[in-house]
This record gives structure tokens, C-alpha cells and sequence, in this order.
């Protein structure tokens, strides 16, 4: 694997001991309930006794990160990382560097010096992107993050469209011919070989999870920020804006590529971020106890499913699959809209949960929340959304998508046709008891209206914005998660984003925690516009 090197030497008065940090040091650091990475220190001595250390994060594609400073005491090591507002303080014992990695909060950790066979398995180390047939019409992108360790590997799987991050795995075994894994968590493993036709850096298999499908994962090779490739928005069917506060005035930069104009999107799961919404006004407001449990609004829940609670929902950590168990999934052109309260409730009875409970992205957590969230104020989803979000933010052309309601109907000729990732026409999704999951119908002008609120509250919002935007949840070192949003850091910069996805459409929201950049992606086509969306968010400012 290429490595790219920013040399940041931090000269120490050299000490005998000194010599015997000089090595490879890595470790798994954990991160959330069930979540771990790899942190890594790349520690090297010259004669002069100038010491140097690089930290690397190979789950989060971070490497050779220099450290502020680097003191030695006897045997105690001091490693800070100013830029990150992290700090390591360990001791050394044999191959074993033990100590505390302190980045927000205090967590002990073991580091254990790699020896040459580690060190020649680095070859493998990085990111294995591959995308998932589930059928002639509908695919999903893949990551296998794989990072060396003492004697063997750390890894985890992504599923971006889905917003499923950190999947522990198990099993894992790969070599110069053939990669293997397994995840007890979503019951799934994969088998592949390296053939002629291929890179040695492929690996073409089938992904078993159920049934079993073609995917092919191949390494993707490290690049610098400054190398890394621009997308252009105008190759995507996208119409968009990037919104600036500056100097008490909004700025709004609209773009269009490919669609009609003015048209609806289905912005799939974005809805999650709406219904976190909901919650957080409740408990806010003190309408809702923090602590508050499904136990204390739905009847009927026996132990441990009575005592999930409703901000566990809203962080994926309710233990929840990711769908119910007798939800119908083969019929992927309208998916949810016969799936009705009745059957929620009866997977909710019957559901089995995580142990332990972890991260698991869940669109079954979010339509029992949604469904939750109704009960309690005997109002419907459609009537809380449009009376907490859609009508006070003049958001007059959004909506859920319910089937045979008549406002719907009324607007659906101006929601664009939605497109398969290759091109072709998808059917348009509607929504039951599965609506708090994405069934939300809007424009960018109504989702720039959405985001303004969230980027400058006015004061009466203030304390619903914080609660929802609250990290809750730690995903990694880099990664939070708050009620429905997301919060990512890099460097200085930290932005809170979500993106959505149907059958024929995708979606992306994010903005910076300072207010003052935000982005709105809508797509009437199944390609992922994530990492454009995170582009714009972090461009230069104009």
C-alpha cells in the first residue's frame, strides 16, 4: 500500500529508554458499544536521538498523521496531536505499549509492536470496494475495511446507501489468492478468489446473506486530499443548492443538472432526520422524559423490547434489525406501502434483539419511533410533520408519500420520474407504517427552508436544534452520531449530514455546526451523491 509521508520531526532530549519505543505500535481502540478501530503509531529514533511519530487509522483511511509533540520521561511516552485534540500517555513494557488515548474522553488502550510478518501483511491493508447485484435492477455499494494488527486483522464493513458504518467482522482471512469473511451481526459472509482477468487486487466471490450474490471487492488505493477526484455536478441528474450565512445574510447558489425544474424528489431516508426532528421538540420541551421507553406507550411490549428507548431509536442503538422480520422485501418496486401498523406491531412483539447492542442502521427503529411518536400525541405522522416542520417552514410542496391520500395525488405531477443507477425508469415509492423511515416528498427550495432552520435557529428552535444535533453515539474517531444526524469532524472542520436513497432517487443534506456553509443534493436517479455533496460542503468558500 502507497503511504504518503509528511515528515514533522519534534526534537526530545534523547534518553537511553527512548530506543525502545522505536517501532510499529497498533491497537484496537473502542469507539461506541461494539465498535472498535485501529490506532496506530509509526515511532522511529535516529542516532541523533531525534524521535518521530505518525499516527495512523487505517478503518478511517488516515495515515501518517504527525504528532504535535513527543516527550519520553523514563518509560512513560507522551504523544499529542493538537489538531486533532487528541493526547496518548503510555508506558512500555516489552512488546506491549499500554496507556490512555484521550480525545474527548479517556480510553484505555494496548499497543503491541508489529514484528516482520505484521509488517509484510500491510500489503492488504485498506479499503475493498465492491458493488452488491441484488438484482437486474437494483445494486448496493460495498466497503471492506481491513487493518493489520499483531498476529492478524481488525475489520468492518460499509453499506453507505444504507448508512450502515462499522459492521464488525468476525472471520476474516485473506492472502495473495483468496479473501474470506464473515459477520455474525447481520448473519452474512463472502468468499472470493483472485482470477486471471482480475487485478491482484481484486477479488471476484459471492456475498451470502440469505441467498447468495455476486461481488467483486478490490483495494482502493490511497490518495492524498489534494489528489483525490473532483466530481462535477453537472455528470449527475441533480438539482441542487450551496447555501452561505455571512454577515447576518443568506446567500443561495442554485444549480440544475438533468432534471426538470422546480420538480419533487423522494428524499428517502433524510425523513429520518425530520422525525429526530419531533423527538427532539418533545424533549425539549420536557413533553417527553429523556429516559422515555417504548414500554411506556405501546401496550403488550414484554422485556427487553418494552425497555428500548425512544433516543436509542433515533441513534440506531435500539438493538432493532435492520427490517422487520415479516416484511416483504423481494417486491422492490413499492416495497412498504402494504406493510401496515398491524405488522409493525407484531414484529415489534416478536422481534429478537442484538446482544449486544451496537450500532445496527435501522429503518425498522425509525418507523416504530415514527409510530411512537403518533401514539403518543394521537395525531398522525403526516399532520406532526406538517404542523412541527413543513407548514411553519413555508415547505409547501412536501409531504409523505402515503398511498391514496388525496394531497398526494394532487402532487404527483410535479414529482419527477425517478431512474435506476443504469438509467432506466423505477416506480415511485409509497409508504404505511414504514413512512417514518423516508417517505417524505420535497424540493431543494423547501429543503433549503429546512436547513437555514437547523444552520441559524431562530430562538424559539434553539433548544430543539441542540437537542437533535447532540452527539449521542460515538461511531468512530471521527464519526457521532445525534438524533437522526450524523456529525462528522475533520481537522477544524466538523458538519452534521444525512443522505437518502429509494429505488429511483438519492439524496444528500449536510451542513457545518458553525452555520455558515450548508448543501442540498436531489436526485431523481439511484446514484449515490454523497461524496459530492460532501464536496461542496467542504469547498474553499468562493
Amino acid at each position: 500500500m502507497k503511504r504518503f509521508l509528511l515528515y514533522f520531526l519534534v526534537f526530545v532530549t534523547p534518553l537511553v529508554s527512548a530506543s525502545d519505543f522505536a517501532g510499529i505500535w497498533r491497537g484496537e481502540l473502542e469507539v461506541g458499544r461494539g465498535a472498535s478501530i485501529v490506532l496506530a503509531f509509526d515511532i522511529n529514533q535516529d542516532t541523533d536521538g531525534e524521535i518521530s511519530v505518525f499516527i495512523d487509522s487505517p478503518n478511517q483511511g488516515m495515515y501518517d498523521f504527525p504528532a504535535s509533540s513527543v516527550t519520553v520521561n523514563n518509560n512513560q511516552l507522551t504523544i499529542k496531536v493538537d489538531k486533532l485534540k487528541a493526547q496518548f500517555v503510555g508506558q512500555v513494557d516489552d512488546q506491549v505499549l499500554s496507556g490512555e488515548w484521550q480525545q474527548g474522553q479517556a480510553t484505555p488502550i494496548k499497543l503491541t509492536r508489529l514484528n516482520n510478518q505484521d509488517k509484510q501483511r500491510l500489503r492488504f491493508e485498506g479499503a475493498y470496494k465492491g458493488t452488491l447485484e441484488i438484482n437486474s435492477r437494483t445494486t448496493l455499494p460495498l466497503q471492506l475495511n481491513i487493518a493489520v494488527v499483531a498476529d492478524g486483522y481488525l475489520a468492518t464493513l460499509d453499506s453507505p446507501a444504507q448508512e450502515s458504518f462499522g459492521i464488525p467482522i468476525n472471520q476474516i482471512n485473506i492472502g495473495d489468492q483468496q479473501l474470506t469473511f464473515s459477520s455474525s451481526l447481520i448473519g452474512a459472509s463472502y468468499t472470493g478468489t483472485v482470477t486471471k482477468d482480475e487485478s491482484s487486487d481484486c477479488y471476484r466471490g459471492q456475498f451470502s446473506q440469505g441467498g447468495k450474490l455476486p461481488l467483486t471487492l478490490c483495494l482502493e488505493q490511497t490518495k492524498t486530499a489534494s489528489t483525490q477526484q473532483q466530481l462535477d455536478p453537472a455528470a449527475f441528474n441533480v438539482d441542487g443548492a450551496v447555501i452561505t450565512y455571512s454577515n447576518d445574510r443568506w446567500q443561495i447558489k442554485r444549480f440544475t443538472h438533468q432534471v426538470p425544474a422546480n420538480a419533487q424528489f423522494e428524499i428517502g431516508s433524510v425523513t429520518k432526520t425530520m422525525v429526530a426532528f419531533l423527538l427532539a421538540k418533545d424533549l425539549a420541551n420536557g413533553v417527553l422524559a429523556s429516559d422515555a421507553q417504548l414500554g411506556n406507550i405501546w401496550d403488550e411490549l414484554s422485556k427487553p423490547v418494552s425497555e428500548i428507548s425512544l433516543v436509542s431509536l433515533a441513534t440506531h442503538f435500539s438493538g432493532l434489525p435492520r427490517l422487520p422480520a415479516n416484511l416483504d422485501v423481494d417486491d422492490d418496486l413499492n416495497p412498504y406501502a402494504d406493510y401496515h401498523l398491524n405488522q409493525l406491531s407484531d414484529a415489534l412483539r416478536n422481534t429478537d434483539l442484538a446482544s449486544p447492542v451496537g450500532y445496527q442502521y435501522s429503518n425498522f427503529g425509525y418507523s416504530v419511533l415514527a409510530e411512537t411518536l403518533v401514539a403518543f400525541h394521537h395525531q398522525s405522522l403526516d399532520t406532526l410533520l406538517t404542523e412541527s416542520v413543513f407548514r411553519p417552514l413555508n415547505m409547501n410542496h412536501s409531504y409523505l408519500a402515503l398511498e391514496n391520500e388525496e394531497h398526494v395525488k394532487a402532487h404527483i405531477h410535479a414529482l419527477a420520474q425517478g431512474h435506476r443507477f443504469d438509467g432506466r425508469s423505477a416506480p415511485h415509492w409509497y409508504f404505511d407504517a414504514m413512512a417514518g423511515a423516508g417517505a417524505v416528498v420535497s424540493t431543494v427550495d423547501d429543503m433549503v427552508a429546512y436547513l437555514k432552520l437547523m444552520m441559524q435557529p431562530p430562538d424559539s428552535q434553539t433548544e430543539t436544534v441542540a437537542t437533535v444535533l447532540a452527539p449521542r453515539e460515538s461511531l468512530s474517531q471521527q464519526t457521532q452520531q445525534a438524533l437522526g444526524w450524523l456529525i462528522q469532524r475533520n481537522g477544524q472542520q466538523e458538519w452534521a449530514w444525512h443522505n437518502g436513497q429509494t429505488a429511483g432517487f438519492t439524496s444528500y443534506v449536510g451542513f457545518t455546526l458553525d452555520g455558515r456553509r450548508g448543501v442540498v443534493l436531489l436526485s431523481n436517479q439511484a446514484r449515490p451523491v454523497t461524496q459530492l455533496g460532501q464536496q461542496l460542503l467542504l469547498a474553499p468558500a468562493d
